[in-house]
This record gives C-alpha cells, structure tokens and sequence, in this order.
C-alpha cells in the first residue's frame, strides 16, 4: 500500500507558525518569487498557491497588491489560513482541495507551490496529475514557481534533529528522525511533539510525513510529460533564495517552469 499523498497536518497545524516562525523567510520568499517574475518578463495579477498552509506566502503576497487564492488539503491548516486573513484584514480566498486534481473554474498568471509541499506527492501518477492540473489553471504566459528536494543533497539515514521554540507563555520541542532512502528518493521523518507551560505538558503527539525527492533531469522531464518546460532550477535554503544554478549538493531547489506551446 502506497503511503499517502499529503501529511495530516492535524495537531500539528495547532503550532505551525510557532514553529516556523524564524525558521522560514516569508517574507523573503515572497521577495525572490517578485525577483522571479521581473526576471522572466512576467507581470502576475493573480496567484495559485498549492499546498498553502497556513497562508504564510499568501498574505504577505495579497498585502503586495496581488489576487491569491490558497489551496490545501488539511482543513485544521485552512482554519488557521482563514483566521489570520481575517485578523489582518488580508483578502485571500482559500480552498480546500487536493493538488493532485482541482477545478477552480478559471485561469492564473501564476502558480507556486513552496517549501515542502510539493515533496508530499510520492509517485510519478500523482505529480504529472498535480502538474496537469497546475498547467489547466495558467494562462499562456504563466509560470509555475515550486520548490522540490533532491535525494543526491540528502542526509545519510538516520539523521536526528530538533527544533525548540519558546514564547512567554508557550514551550514547543520538536524532535525529527529522517531516514533516507536512496533506493526510491523516500525521505520518512519521524516527528515528536512535546508542548510545555511552565514546564507541564500539554500537549504530546507523533506524525510521520514522506516526502518524494527528485533529481533535476527527472524533474525536467515530469514537467515535458504534463505540458511545461523547465525554465531555470536554482538553488534554495529555508532563510535564502536567488539565481545561483541548482547542482547535485543543492538540497533545495527553486523550479520556476513555464507552459509549452500546444502543438
């Protein structure tokens, strides 16, 4: 039985943003996705975000000028997305569904799907399923700007971390075990929660999330299957983004891709 497509992101979505919060740019994300746009002669009025989240790309996008709509699968995600729109007076719309196949009734400048979304689609069906889905929903003239992770970067198995976040009245650690495997590109991480109030638990639970890797010539050619072209695959952290080429030492990829002329 395949594993499957997207994590849960159930009680984790409780304390996402505590967790990621200076751990992930959002900001500067959002900053090298407008440097992508000016670099590839775009000038995007409407945005698909796939794998949205908690909206974290999407209201700093929206306060930019620009018309998102956020799609993701994880209804406990959506309702932290919907909250935080609300509260900022940000206009996003947010929808749940499966990026795999999705009918939003009409077309994008732009699509992106950032961080480690993409990675949740675990076989060749489901990503060219995503990318003909993505490609219905572009003009002509879009791009499609996505980050994937690449197994040649990935740490030897097992490789144990952890992440501690602390704020005047909540203590979260998170405790991480990845185990590569190099004969599918299937990266397992194994999650731990442990969230403390003044040293008493409140909160304990597990969540295991899969994620597919790739490799760039594999990844050019899922996208000539599902009607695009890679454009440029560069390289990425969490913190920092730019034009430096993506090599075999590149974890992170930045693909920007555009739609292949119909024959």
């Amino acid at each position: 039985m395949e594993p499957p497509s997207h994590a849960s992101y159930g009680r984790f979505a409780r304390y996402y943003d505590q967790i990621y919060d200076g751990i992930v740019d959002y900001e500067g994300d959002v900053d090298f996705l407008e440097r992508v746009f000016r670099r590839f002669r775009r000038r995007p009025r409407t945005i698909l975000d796939l794998g949205c989240g908690t909206g974290n790309h999407d209201l700093p996008l929206a306060r930019r000028g620009y018309e998102v709509t956020g799609v993701d699968r994880s209804p406990a995600m959506l309702v932290r997305a919907r909250e935080k729109s609300v509260a900022a007076g940000i206009q996003v719309r947010f929808v749940r569904g499966d990026m795999r196949s999705f009918d939003l009734g009409k077309t994008f400048d732009a699509a992106v799907c950032m961080f480690g979304a993409f990675g949740y689609l675990l076989t060749p069906r489901d990503i060219e399923r995503c990318l003909r889905s993505v490609r219905r929903h572009l003009s002509s003239a879009g791009l499609f700007a996505f980050e994937f992770w690449q197994g040649s970067a990935a740490r030897p198995s097992p490789y144990p971390s952890w992440t501690h976040k602390r704020d005047p009245d909540l203590e979260i650690v998170r405790l991480e075990v990845s185990r590569f495997d190099p004969r599918t590109g299937r990266l397992p991480i194994e999650f731990r929660f442990f969230v403390l109030r003044h040293g008493r638990v409140l909160d304990r639970f597990d969540e295991v999330h899969v994620v597919q890797t790739h490799d760039r010539d594999e990844m050019r050619t899922l996208l000539r299957r599902s009607g695009f072209e890679l454009a440029g695959a560069f390289a990425a952290t969490n913190t920092k983004k730019g034009f430096e080429p993506a090599t075999d030492e590149t974890f992170r990829a930045m693909a920007v891709a555009r739609p292949r002329a119909q024959s």
